[in-house]
């Protein structure tokens, strides 16, 4: 492969064709891009010219070829398709690629979910083709997932690259595995807030809120899912479903299906999970009130709630016992393990104010279970410890029972922490442990199966899509033991093998 002297090819100019293209173009490659749309053309050149003009590299465009037939591909030495994610269609354009390009251009494709090796296989000569997957918008994420199929020589894959390291993006090496690496290692982030937002857990505004201020997405599943098209989504999960021939994690849900029904594609159709006209988004300021709370908060020495305790101390709040120290005290956190909660409460409850909340942790346990252990239920608030992080929010689960006055002093208490409180419906792994412990595991298992090893998966799960952090080194911050518990706790609850935990995890939490 020589691209000083010959130019990229691409197949396809509309989002993400256009978007490779404009990246080979500021790395002052020629390149020819083809369509059979003379109106895609168009749209794809108007959308080159206007981000040259924005980095002064106006002449550039003087660099494209702009093409309607698939013929006009074969001066390139590498070809990148970048079709609609079809595979009747990729194999359509492959064959005829084989035939008209000569034996030495490697062929590509920016599938980011079909078999690369059956795109290949029908070609004459599948040692030259191999997925070259950029993410949108491909100008601006570093991540390339360069992948092998069956029959995928090692000089195209060296050749593929050598070319992405002179876009300027970061390449990652993998099998032919569905889903490659970031779109499988991501399905729960989109499945499993779908499936809260279905059982009305919260709703989408409330997961995402949670979930970026919570846990560090820069975007939640919700607003995420509108950017990428609510149909462009669904269509992954499916092709993951079916490819892996019903594995229950990829279950694709069917309120993705319905808003496709009624055309509700996100962002492009200027509506999807949220509404991309004039409305506004309602307001979700609290009003609480601002009477100073009686007494201190006091906390347990569990380990599901790492920072609280120290939170506690900046705001103020002495450190005590309420087993030991006399009362009033203005709240109470119950913060270990499932398997030590019942315990803790029997030895605090009794000399807990009647107007106190009790606050439980319930990563691991659900509020229902914790109902058995506790007497006075009108003043339990179960609560997500794991992931409090530096502030933001918190999620909080109201007793069926819990007074209006003791829920609002909840409220008041974590407030007073620089937290919003976000009350949610009693659901298994609540909303950040459920979510991203399920990203730890889906990672797991993508170890497991030879994907790739854990190092580069975080680091396509950072490149690619984005994450605070890879999820292995999620899972080993929160601690392997954690991550299972929840596994564990939530396999419990719905009796299903979606949530069963990858051997991995088992091992390194005995480790």
């Amino acid at each position: 492969m020589n691209l000083d002297d010959k130019p990229l090819g691409i197949v396809g100019a509309g989002t993400m064709g256009s978007g490779i293209a404009l990246s080979a173009l500021y790395a002052g490659l020629d390149v020819i891009l083809q369509d059979p749309f003379p109106g895609s053309l168009e749209k794809g050149k108007a959308y080159l010219e206007s981000f040259l003009a924005k980095k002064g590299l106006e002449e550039r465009i003087s660099k494209v070829s702009f093409q309607a037939e698939l013929e006009g591909l074969a001066p390139a030495s590498v070809v990148i398709e970048a079709a609609p994610e079809t595979l009747e269609l990729k194999q359509q354009i492959f064959s005829k690629l084989d035939a008209i390009c000569p034996k030495d251009t490697i062929l590509a494709t920016n599938t980011s979910t079909l078999s690369v090796t059956e795109i290949a296989a029908v070609t004459r000569h599948p040692g030259r083709v191999a997925g070259m997957h950029f993410f949108n918008p491909p100008a601006v994420l570093k991540l390339v997932e360069v992948v092998r199929g069956m029959e995928t020589s090692r000089a195209a894959i060296d050749a593929l690259f050598k070319l992405a390291q002179l876009l300027g993006k970061v390449p990652v090496e993998m099998g032919d595995t569905p889903g490659f690496i970031v779109n499988r290692v991501a399905r729960p982030f989109y499945g499993e807030a779908l499936r809260l937002l279905g059982e009305k857990a919260a709703d989408h505004q409330a997961i995402d809120r949670v979930l970026e201020a919570g846990a560090g997405f820069r975007m939640g599943p919700f607003r995420l899912m509108d950017l990428i098209g609510i149909d462009i989504n669904a269509t992954a999960m499916r092709s993951m479903y079916e490819q892996t021939f019903g594995e229950p994690r990829y279950r694709p849900h069917w309120i993705q299906m319905q808003m496709m029904q009624a055309g509700r594609l996100g962002r492009k159709s200027g509506r999807g999970f949220y509404d991309y006209g004039d409305t506004l988004e309602e307001s979700s300021e609290l009003h609480l009130s601002e009477a100073p709370l009686s007494g201190p908060v006091l906390i347990s020495k569990g380990t599901y709630a790492p920072g609280l305790a120290a939170r506690l101390a900046e705001a103020g709040f002495p450190a005590a016992d309420v087993a030991e120290d006399p009362p009033p005290v203005a709240g109470f956190v119950v913060t270990g393990r499932e398997e030590d909660l019942a315990g803790e409460i029997r030895r605090v409850e009794a000399r807990l104010p009647y107007t106190a909340p009790l606050f439980v942790q319930a990563a691991d346990i659900s509020l229902s279970s914790i109902m058995t252990h506790v007497s006075s239920p009108e003043r339990l608030v179960a609560f997500d410890g794991l992931f409090l992080g530096d502030g933001g929010v918190v999620t909080l689960v109201a007793s069926p029972l819990l007074k209006t006055d003791v829920k609002e002093t909840a409220a008041r208490i974590f407030a007073s922490l620089d937290y919003e409180p976000l009350w949610a419906e009693d659901t298994p792994g609540l909303i950040a442990p459920r979510v991203v412990c399920m990203l730890v595991n889906e990672a797991a298992f993508a170890v497991l199966e030879g994907v790739a090893d854990a190092e580069t998966i975080d680091r396509a799960m950072q490149l690619g899509v984005n994450y605070p952090r890879g999820p292995l080194a999620w899972g080993r911050q929160i601690g392997y033991g954690r991550v299972l518990s929840v596994l564990d706790h939530m396999r419990s609850e719905y009796g299903e093998e979606r949530y069963r935990a990858c051997l991995l995890i088992r091992r390194w939490a005995r480790q």
